[in-house]
């Protein structure tokens, strides 16, 4: 930050926050009496991500310096440093602030003299105050506009952008672009070259036919700091100047519901970024190199690696429109090409859910017993022992997750059954023979029955449940893959000769209030 010196004499020094979209657009802040702007009348905003109450701003005139706090639940931003709610940084002249980080709503400070201005230093006045703002005025110059969405999607949208009903949409990398060093990965934002001469030509005519050209992209490298942001937007507007014709790119750098297969990025198209014109999905389509296809020949019979994902091909099928690889859009070449989808199909769940036989007498006994439940992270365990067998009078629920430790589980499990006539319900993954045999001998020295419930669910449909869970409950916890992995490394099928009295098979069953939830789960997420 810059240090100034600067009169103090308040009839003739004024701090000012001037727009750097629009220069005409200023707030005076007066001396120790605090501003605060956001998605208000004065600043012209409507953007829903932006608090009413964003960033609060009060002036020090004696030391020429602004202290900012952040107030809205959203990133905003110092000097393009994010800040988090209840954050406070210190400004002197020229430091620039913006209301959302990574947005265009950006302001500079100044400390000027009245003059420069013409306001009166007694009134904080701005250019729209006395006018009422439905939108946010146009933007006046050519320069192009990135949007920031929760902090995991960036959108770009060219300034001469139409929005259509009909949407040609693309993959970036692969795709419309490959490499100019031959390497997977790019070595830095030059390194890359048109994917072919008929990329260019395509997409010409594809917007003179009345499409919307628009690009999605997965780019995680960015959120792992693996890629500039600022040097990839570079790459991203010198993409676009070949091209020739305006387009709407969506970058998704989290693994959330805006990641490829994952429908997000569409959604938010078709619900915020399409100026609310409905999309004719029978017009529309999408292209991508991440089909699921196997290590193959080019025409010329060169060697070509296996497709490294078919997350693609998913993200078309989840969507529900067509689906070309560059190959066969841009270079006409056969359809009939081979590729593998997932081997865990969700609507193949969906279309057989099996419901175990729950009668009263499976969940239930009249006696003290202990049960142990069995199953991976994702496996609906928990929810199962919560929903399906727990009863405040009647069963206690010891959980690793709660406690921290087995050792915890085990020394609760002896105290709860030493002092209580309540049966246990042991809710761990529990995958071997050893997990289970801690409890099982405490049920022994009980004298109670022990009883196994299995829940019946595979690794993959797991993973997918987990993922599930990931993107519709921000508030659980995170599960790894390789959480899952574990426990299927150490799985050892529960059997009788353990000790255990009667095993139950629990089929999985998914349960929805949500129904935008219920078409969710029956894509393919992983």
């Amino acid at each position: 930050m810059s240090e100034l010196s600067v009169k103090t004499n308040d009839n003739v020094t004024l701090c000012v926050l001037v727009s750097d979209e629009n220069p005409e657009l200023k707030f005076i802040l007066l001396d120790n009496e605090p501003l605060i702007l956001g998605r208000t009348q004065q600043t012209g905003i409507i953007d829903q991500r932006m608090s009413k109450n964003q960033m609060k701003f009060v002036a020090d005139y004696s030391t020429a310096r602004v202290l900012v706090e952040q107030l809205g639940g959203n990133k905003s931003a110092v000097n393009n440093e994010s800040m988090i709610k209840g954050e406070k940084r210190l400004l002197n002249h020229g430091d620039k602030v913006a209301l959302l980080f990574n947005s265009n709503y950006t302001y500079h400070l100044d400390f000027v003299t009245p003059p420069t201005y013409g306001v009166d230093s007694n009134k904080r006045t701005t250019n729209c105050l006395d006018k009422e703002i439905l939108h946010k005025k146009p933007r006046s110059s050519s320069t192009p506009k990135w949007d920031c969405i929760n902090d995991s999607l960036m959108v770009y949208n060219n300034p001469n952008i139409v929005h259509k009903d009909k949407v040609a949409a693309f993959d970036l990398d692969g795709t419309l672009i490959v490499t100019r060093s031959g390497k997977v990965f790019p070595i830095d934002e030059n390194d890359w070259n048109i994917y072919n001469p008929e990329v260019i030509t395509s997409i010409n005519k594809l917007s003179d036919d009345g499409y919307k050209i628009v690009i999605f992209t997965n780019q995680g490298s960015i959120s792992k700091l693996k890629v500039n942001f600022h040097t990839f937007k570079i790459k991203i507007e010198n993409i676009l100047k070949v091209l020739k014709v305006p387009v709407q790119v969506f970058v998704a750098i989290e693994k959330d519901i805006y990641r490829k297969p994952a429908p997000g990025m569409w959604n938010i198209l078709i619900s915020d970024y399409n100026g609310g014109i409905s999309v004719n999905m029978d017009e529309s389509f999408f292209c991508g190199d991440a089909a699921g296809r196997p290590a193959r020949f080019s025409s010329d019979g060169k060697p070509i690696k296996k497709d490294h994902s078919c997350c693609d091909r998913l993200f078309a099928m989840n969507i529900g429109i067509k689906f070309y690889t560059p190959e066969e859009y841009f270079l006409k070449a056969p359809t009939e090409e081979l590729y593998a989808l997932p081997e865990f199909n969700p609507n193949d769940i969906m279309d057989n859910v099996l419901y175990t036989d729950l009668t009263p007498q499976v969940l239930f006994s009249p006696n003290k017993e202990m049960i142990i439940m069995v199953g991976c992270p994702g496996s609906g365990k928990s929810y199962f022992a919560s929903n399906n067998l727990f009863f405040h009078d009647h069963m206690k629920i010891i959980s690793r997750d709660t406690l921290g430790s087995w050792q915890k589980c085990v020394a609760m499990t002896k105290k709860y059954l030493s002092g209580s006539s309540r049966s246990i319900i042991i809710d761990n993954t529990n995958p071997d023979i050893e997990s289970r045999k801690r409890f099982i001998d405490i049920a022994k020295s009980f004298k109670i029955p022990c009883r196994v419930f299995l829940m019946n669910v595979s690794k993959d449909h797991g993973k997918h449940n987990n993922k599930f869970r990931e993107l519709t409950d921000k508030k659980h916890q995170k599960v790894s893959d390789a959480a899952i992995n574990f426990y299927f490394s150490k799985f050892q099928e529960p059997t009788k000769s353990e000790g255990i009295d009667e095993i139950v098979k629990i089929n999985f069953v998914p349960n929805f209030k949500d129904p935008d939830h219920k078409k969710l789960y029956k894509m393919f997420l992983l």
